[in-house]
């Protein structure tokens, strides 16, 4: 927390406030990551790059609600805008409002397992994919759905490796 207001602060105390706080930025830095890796060329016979980033956002979202704001949703969103080449603001604007949908939702469900919170992921990766669909379709040239329903598909089927790999990251870098 700072005491004393960014404008008051010596260039020393704000560089030590930024080296004491770095880690607040892990959830976003992970989640930049993800995209990047969505963008290295895998060479399958069907798209099946899962949404590696939206499972990462997810889990952040569902365990360290604390860590991830909603408000981080749209730098997050822009850019993977940029990365993955949607229509820019596409991601930015569903990216809060699906962590929004997802902390109402765990409000509402009782999740009690590992496997609770997989089957609870499916609907939610499946409404954000279906709307990031509709959206691009309004402000860009169509797309066919069949590619944007592989990766839902590939995505809730890594939602496994995805959690093992927001576990390791949360557990060695996060607050």
């Amino acid at each position: 927390m700072i005491t004393t207001p960014w404008h008051q602060m010596t260039a020393r105390e704000r560089a030590r406030w930024i080296f004491d706080h770095w880690k607040l930025a892990i959830p976003m830095i992970v989640v930049v990551i993800a995209y990047v890796v969505m963008t290295l060329p895998v060479f399958a016979p069907l798209p099946v790059m899962p949404n590696l980033a939206l499972l990462l956002v997810l889990l952040w979202t569902l365990y360290r609600p604390q860590q991830m704001p909603e408000w981080t949703g749209l730098p997050m969103g822009l850019a993977g805008d940029i990365l993955l080449g949607t229509p820019i603001g596409a991601n930015g604007l569903l990216l809060p409002l699906f962590m929004m949908l997802v902390r109402y939702a765990d409000g509402q469900v009782r999740r009690t397992s590992w496997i609770g919170d997989w089957v609870f992921s499916i609907p939610m990766l499946f409404v954000y994919h279906l709307v990031l669909w509709k959206l691009c379709a309004i402000v860009a040239d169509p797309i066919p759905f069949l590619p944007l329903a592989t990766q839902t598909a590939a995505t809730v089927a890594v939602y496994p490796l995805a959690a093992h790999i927001f576990a390791r990251a949360q557990r060695r870098w996060a607050p």
